[in-house]
């Protein structure tokens, strides 16, 4: 019997899960260093960031890409900032890596520094990335620049200063805009993902989940509003239809404290990926009308592997 789209959509879903082997090491790894860590200097507090986080992580390929763990490992909070002996950012990993050498086992690891993580490499092609942080309770930066509220947000050390991060912000933006979508935001990203590897992976996932959460809730809403069915494949298409002109914009989760998501990408490089969106989104029209086993086969072409081929 061959399956509808709208089963393998289901299907593909599924197996963009992390496997439970893959999900149980990552568990055992960033708990035994996270209580290491946290016992060293009770003090200290440690979390997951990233889009393991944000519930966001995809399995992996066969690229044989690192799977990286990012642990937020907060040393304390910043209360004003001192023009001389202050805290410094290689004050801030020199602790940390302090911290974790005083462990034979991962002092064995040889710990590298990649500003702004201390790095351990694991067996099964698994990476922790240890980012010192500092609570923001000064409410602006060196140079002046206001970063309200105070109380939120990190101060971490990145090329010798001091950037802000607003990570729990950030996950909490993505959690209410998946609640906002019926809960489809987070498997569209995930499934984005996969087209993202496939098709254009210059464009960095951070980015691509911001401009996802702000797209796909008003895509849902107004699917539900004119009293359609949703389906993974009509969402994937309104995203590709709209992201090739938001893309050309500053992409922001608004009101964090953290850097625009775009930040990275020049105004050509902006240009290449709204033309990859718009062709991506001239596919997406066609192959919507279809059904059956030849557009399995076209939605193959899209995200690759592990998207059903279709026979």
């Amino acid at each position: 019997m061959i399956s509808t789209v709208r089963e393998v959509f289901e299907e593909f879903k599924s197996k963009l899960e992390l496997t439970k082997s893959l999900q149980d090491s990552i568990t055992t790894h960033h708990n035994a260093i996270r209580n290491w860590i946290e016992l060293n200097d009770p003090k200290i507090e440690t979390h997951l960031i990233g889009s393991l986080q944000r519930k966001t992580r995809i399995q992996p390929n066969d690229s044989q890409q690192p799977f990286d763990i990012d642990i937020l490992v907060v040393l304390g909070n910043f209360e004003m900032w001192i023009p001389e002996g202050g805290i410094t950012p290689s004050n801030a990993i020199d602790e940390v890596e302090g911290i974790v050498s005083n462990n034979e086992k991962y002092k064995r690891m040889g710990p590298e520094t990649d500003s702004p993580a201390i790095v351990l490499e694991y067996a099964g092609n698994i990476v922790i990335e240890l980012i010192p942080a500092y609570i923001d309770n000064i409410g602006q930066a060196p140079d002046g620049t206001l970063t309200p509220p105070k109380g939120r947000g990190y101060w971490i050390p990145k090329n010798n200063r001091w950037t802000m991060a607003d990570y729990d912000y950030d996950a909490e933006y993505t959690t209410k805009a998946n609640k906002d979508s019926n809960d489809y935001l987070v498997p569209v990203i995930k499934m984005l993902k996969c087209a993202k590897r496939n098709c254009f992976p210059k464009m960095r996932s951070y980015h691509l989940e911001v401009m996802c959460s702000q797209i796909i809730p008003l895509c849902v809403q107004h699917i539900v509003n004119s009293g359609n069915e949703i389906t993974y494949q009509e969402l994937i298409e309104d995203f590709f239809y709209l992201a090739k002109e938001n893309v050309l914009s500053s992409v922001k989760i608004p009101d964090s404290k953290s850097s625009n998501a775009d930040i990275y990408m020049t105004v050509h490089e902006k240009e290449l990926l709204a033309d990859a969106f718009e062709k991506i989104s001239m596919f997406c029209e066609k192959v919507c009308s279809k059904d059956g086993i030849s557009a399995i086969k076209e939605w193959h072409k899209l995200f690759g592997n592990p998207f059903p081929s279709g026979g």
